[in-house]
């Protein structure tokens, strides 16, 4: 099975990389995985994707890399998918769009993962028929403002699965969402295996 990670940059440091590079990782182990990153801002990831996982990005921001996207005038207007109500807005772009609609449209995988309300969002509208479209929530729907819940819900129906980190917070989106159709499940963030034996 091909599954595909879509995340906001995986070479930073963060709970949502974490957790995405060690379920890649595990799932790696079994499957066909890949996270594709949306931005590039290092050379080298902070975390190690392992020996099964393929990394990739969209949209390079390395100011001394000969692929820097930061000139493209496209980086400079503001993005029409991802929802102005979510909280990295000010960080995509016309530029962003439109590499994230292409990767979608040709991604050839059985499963993919939005791994932030605005990324299932794209998801949601633009993935091609065929795979599982996944969204994972890495927050809770508590946290989220109105417009952004509005966002949600008006696209949210055309996923297939929403995930959740606790069942507290599963069973909000059961009852204030109302996704007919769309499995939610929690799914709590992975953690390696500890290397010591418990005290």
């Amino acid at each position: 099975m091909h599954i595909s990670f879509l995340i906001h940059n995986a070479y930073g440091i963060g709970g949502t990389i974490r957790t995405t590079y060690n379920l890649a990782r595990t799932l790696g182990e079994q499957h066909d995985v890949e996270i594709v990153s949306v931005f590039r801002h290092r050379d080298q990831p902070i975390f190690d994707p392992g020996p099964h996982v393929r990394l990739s990005h969209l949209v390079d921001i390395r100011k001394n890399s000969p692929s820097y996207d930061g000139a493209d005038p496209d980086h400079s207007r503001p993005a029409k998918v991802f929802p102005v109500a979510e909280g990295r807005y000010k960080q995509y772009s016309a530029l962003t769009d439109r590499r994230i609609a292409d990767h979608l449209r040709r991604v050839d995988a059985d499963i993919v993962v939005g791994t932030r309300p605005g990324l299932n969002v794209h998801i949601a509208r633009e993935a091609r028929r065929g795979p599982v479209r996944v969204g994972q929530e890495h927050l809770t729907l508590s946290t989220h403002s109105k417009g952004l819940k509005r966002a949600l819900r008006a696209v949210y129906p055309r996923l297939d699965a929403v995930t959740t980190v606790t069942e507290a917070d599963a069973k909000t989106y059961r009852s204030q969402m109302r996704l007919p159709g769309v499995r939610i499940e929690a799914v709590p963030n992975s953690v390696p295996e500890p290397g010591l034996e418990p005290a």
